[in-house]
């Protein structure tokens, strides 16, 4: 049901909000994973990945998932998928968190595992001398704020 109403409204906007999430759960049906994309779509499968890692990811979940999984080697399984993100994604972070959904209850693993650490950072930052800098192009605009409702401010004829 969450899905659906996430979904619902999503396509009401045709793609204009950004909803790209993986939401699960157990309902009447049993474990649920189900994507819920910004166009108003879903999709169901026995595993999702989304974001700047999902590649990487993906590849690491079609080749080693199985029917009928322990709960031990999903999870290693999940966290080997997220370092395939991290390690092959500059914008995917550092930290790897799973969580665990049965019937009625969740469990999350926070920090399973934090790679990547910074070896060296300068203390105090870097600092640039402004004359070092080359300037190519400046370009000012005059921005004029005008007072009124936003419907009349943001009319599109």
């Amino acid at each position: 049901m969450a899905a659906l109403k996430l979904t619902s409204h999503a396509f009401k906007y045709g793609g204009h909000i950004g909803t790209h999430l993986i939401v699960g759960g157990v309902d009447c049906k049993g474990p649920q994973l189900i994507e819920c994309s910004s166009d108003g779509n879903m999709y169901s499968n026995p595993y999702h990945t989304t974001g700047s890692g999902s590649l990487a990811a993906m590849a690491i979940l079609e080749t080693y998932y199985k029917e009928n999984m322990k709960k031990d080697d999903a999870i290693k399984l999940v966290v080997a998928a997220i370092e395939a993100g991290i390690y092959h994604d500059l914008g995917s972070g550092s930290n790897v968190d799973v969580c665990v959904i049965t019937k009625g209850k969740i469990e999350f693993f926070r920090n399973l595992k934090h790679d990547n650490q910074k070896v060296y950072s300068k203390p105090g930052g870097y600092q640039f001398r402004k004359e070092r800098v080359q300037v190519l192009e400046e370009i000012r605009h005059k921005l004029v704020v005008e007072k009124g409702s936003a419907s009349e401010l943001m009319e599109i004829n």
